[in-house]
């Protein structure tokens, strides 16, 4: 009897988390797409090229295969607006550094923004327990550095939710709306991606009264005029 390779096991177990990751990226495609009552399990099987029966295999029902999903979506966004907080600065150049890394991610996974806004028009009087679960740390976070930033004297007086879901809001109907926008060429999306992300920046700025140095020394100059 022959012996069975030492390496079958570890290359089982390559085989089945390549799998799973092919159902996440299938899956976040199509509920991106449909949303989360009109996606089936058999098409996002078709997409990947397996059986139903395989998708269950690694997800045991629909509903789990979404959290899945979600989670996989928002937990590096999470993780890259923690990191720029986190990093020494001023708290104008900490927002400057969470808009840097929000619009970043965006712009590389454009699903992200569909799969909010299908779940804000889903929603009656809250989020589902599972996205607030993964967004409110990101926006307690950034809605505390706004705060601080007033304390400091940095920022203007201004409810600071109303400025994260001005600048979120902005950047995701750009991203999801973007093939509407015309300009399907590579280099001209990337510079309306660049003069967009440089006009939240300047948004930001507007909304909580910063001053760039340009400004700065324009305003001297008037002063001393």
């Amino acid at each position: 009897m022959g012996v069975r390779p030492a390496t079958a096991p570890r290359r089982t177990a390559q085989v089945t988390e390549e799998t799973r990751g092919l159902i996440l990226a299938a899956a976040e495609a199509e509920f991106a797409e449909c949303g989360f009552a009109t996606a089936r399990l058999s098409d996002i099987a078709e997409r990947v090229g397996i059986t139903r029966a395989a998708v269950i295999y690694h997800f045991r029902d629909k509903k789990a295969l979404y959290d899945a999903v979600l989670e996989a979506a928002f937990q590096p966004l999470s993780e890259r607006v923690q990191a720029a907080l986190a990093a020494p600065g001023s708290s104008a150049e900490r927002i400057e550094r969470v808009l840097q890394a929000w619009f970043n991610y965006a712009t590389e996974r454009p699903t992200l923004g569909r799969l909010f806004i299908r779940e804000v028009a889903s929603a009656q009087d809250a989020l589902r327990a599972e996205v607030e679960q993964l967004a409110a740390p990101m926006y307690a976070a950034f809605v505390s550095t706004i705060e601080q930033g007033q304390r400091d004297g940095e920022f203007r007086a201004i409810n600071p939710l109303h400025v994260a879901n001005i600048l979120s809001g902005a950047t995701i109907w750009l991203i999801s709306g973007a093939h509407l926008m015309g300009g399907n060429d590579t280099e001209s999306r990337a510079e309306r991606l660049g003069q967009h992300r440089d006009e939240l920046v300047g948004i930001a700025h507007f909304l909580l009264g910063i001053r760039t140095h340009v400004e700065k020394h324009e305003g001297a100059a008037a002063d001393r005029g």
